[in-house]
């Protein structure tokens, strides 16, 4: 007997909850590979077969096994005409690995779930395509909207060819980042600045100006959380940094890196102060100051996908004059300085509507510190 249209549309809805249900556990489980997977993208993985897990696995990082190979390990032989549920297409070329789509086709499953087309031109709709081909049945779509947001970055380099730039600032109410002294530290308690290492640990460099570097002598590494250390940049419209900061006297691991706008005579400088310090040359923009197009150009052509942009309140202002802010963190702390250094110099901003708006922001107290993300327009 056929099922009646009531019958249908609930047997759907339980179906639509069941995929759901595993992929969100697939997302819970590329949670795991958070700092650790760059340049890859998190993917977590889920085997299900009658109803039952029989294998899961996520990315721990790039040149290891992706999600999908190590959840069809795990499964062995009760893969077999399971369903796999993973957070990204499957990859279809061979890299530092060999392609998943075939891996997935030699382990007989018979059908795949993923949340979201892979963004990489390797890939991009090819995965799902070569399953399909193999005769598999595959279905896209299903938490999309998480699984984007998990990897952001991932989506973001590949979907505006550049660097995917977060900027991040330390407040008071009145929104000032230091005294009028330059006192900044610390504007935040331990829990905001756990966060914003683990934002360090997330990036692939991050960003500061001279003028910080002169006044804050900072590390720029990671240590409030695990994670790898970023590459240090240090943006310089000349070379003027003091020859004892941290970022020149502690670089043996040979990633600070400043981007100046000089000659070839200065570039002694940087060679005769350390041997060991990256240096790029970039061009001025017409105000004198770096190019921050050309900036991001030679990050890019570095290898750069994710950059951090600490300080100070110069540079901040001029990434987001020049549009280039993918996402905006802001941590506030409840106190009031009152004369001091902004956080946001003068964006040229003479009417209410033509202010820079911030969209899909979001709030959330860590100790006393509330901190705001949000996503700026593009145009400013």
């Amino acid at each position: 007997m056929s099922r009646s249209y009531p019958e249908l549309l609930w047997g759907f809805f339980v179906a639509d909850q069941v995929d759901r249900t595993h992929m969100a556990r697939a997302l819970q489980l590329a949670e795991k590979g958070r700092a650790r997977t760059r340049p890859n993208p998190m993917v977590g993985a889920v085997l299900v077969k009658g109803g039952r897990v029989v294998g899961e696995g996520y990315h721990r990082a790039a040149g290891r096994d992706h999600a999908e190979i190590v959840a069809i390990k795990r499964a062995k032989r009760a893969g077999r005409g399971a369903t796999l549920y993973v957070s990204l297409e499957p990859c279809c070329h061979t890299g530092n690995t060999g392609p998943c789509s075939d891996a997935i086709v030699r382990a007989e499953i018979s059908r795949v779930v993923y949340a979201v087309k892979d963004p990489d031109p390797r890939v991009s709709g090819r995965g799902a395509r070569a399953l399909r081909k193999a005769g598999l049945d595959v279905v896209g779509g299903v938490l999309s909207k998480q699984a984007r947001l998990l990897n952001e970055q991932f989506f973001g380099y590949h979907e505006n060819g550049r660097p995917y730039i977060t900027l991040k600032y330390a407040q008071s109410l009145d929104g000032r980042i230091a005294t009028s002294a330059g006192d900044s530290k610390w504007i935040t308690g331990l829990q905001a600045r756990k966060f914003a290492h683990r934002l360090r640990a997330e990036a692939d460099a991050v960003l500061v100006g001279s003028e910080t570097v002169r006044q804050d002598d900072p590390a720029l590494t990671v240590r409030h959380v695990h994670g790898i250390d970023p590459y240090r940049l240090v943006v310089t419209s000349s070379l003027k940094l003091p020859g004892q900061c941290r970022l020149l006297t502690e670089n043996d691991d040979s990633r600070t890196i400043i981007a100046a706008a000089t000659n070839p005579g200065q570039r002694r400088w940087s060679q005769s102060n350390n041997g060991n310090l990256i240096f790029w040359q970039v061009r001025k923009s017409r105000d004198g100051l770096i190019d921050l197009a050309d900036l991001v150009r030679k990050a890019d052509l570095f290898g750069l996908r994710s950059l951090l942009v600490e300080g100070g309140a110069r540079l901040a202002t001029s990434f987001v004059k020049a549009g280039l802010v993918d996402k905006l963190v802001v941590m506030t702390a409840p106190t009031v300085i009152g004369r001091g250094v902004d956080a946001i110099g003068d964006l040229d901003v003479r009417r209410l509507c033509d202010a820079v708006e911030v969209e899909q922001g979001s709030f959330t107290m860590l100790g006393r510190d509330s901190v705001f993300i949000g996503y700026p327009r593009r145009s400013v």
